[in-house]
């Protein structure tokens, strides 16, 4: 369950690029900005899940 936090930053990333496409801003912005919201999500899913296995 370690894989969250880059598969997360791997789907942000994705998203970023995606959203950089629709809205012409700098790729490198969107791309840092897709990658820190996909790692944040994966932390919280990772945190959701160990908690969950503890109980």
């Amino acid at each position: 369950m370690d894989s969250l936090i880059p598969l997360g930053m791997i789907f942000g990333c994705a998203l970023g690029v995606i959203m950089g496409i629709v809205f012409e801003p700098y790729l490198l912005f969107t791309t840092i900005s897709g990658t820190v919201i996909g790692y944040l999500i994966g932390v919280i899913a990772y945190v959701i899940y160990s908690m969950n296995e503890k109980s």
